[in-house]
């Protein structure tokens, strides 16, 4: 499985970053997501999916230890080979706002 980070994702990561949060927490969620884990998504991180969005968006709770609010939000697309497309790292308000971006009614 591919993964490729968006230029949203990549933006949202940098200012993760200078906040301090430790990002190889984000690393550790996507190696799950590229070996296809997902029980240990669905046990440990809470992986979600958000209705109305085409493709199917889905989120994954990164610490839920220290911050329960921290998500990172992804979408596949399996035409010829399976991609992971990374689209952002947010909170739970994020989820409204893609919805809305996305198409979701």
């Amino acid at each position: 499985m591919k993964v490729i980070p968006k230029k949203y994702f990549l933006r949202t990561a940098k200012k993760y970053k200078k906040k301090h949060y430790d990002l190889t927490k984000v690393n550790k969620i996507v190696k799950l997501i590229e070996a296809e884990n997902f029980n240990e998504l669905k046990e440990k991180h809470k992986l979600g999916v958000i209705h109305g969005t085409h493709p199917p968006l889905y989120h994954v709770h990164v610490d839920r230890a220290y911050n329960d609010d921290w998500l990172l939000f992804y979408f596949l697309k399996t035409d010829t080979e399976s991609i992971v497309y990374l689209s952002a790292l947010g909170d739970h308000n994020l989820i409204k706002h893609i919805s809305k971006t996305r198409g979701a009614s």
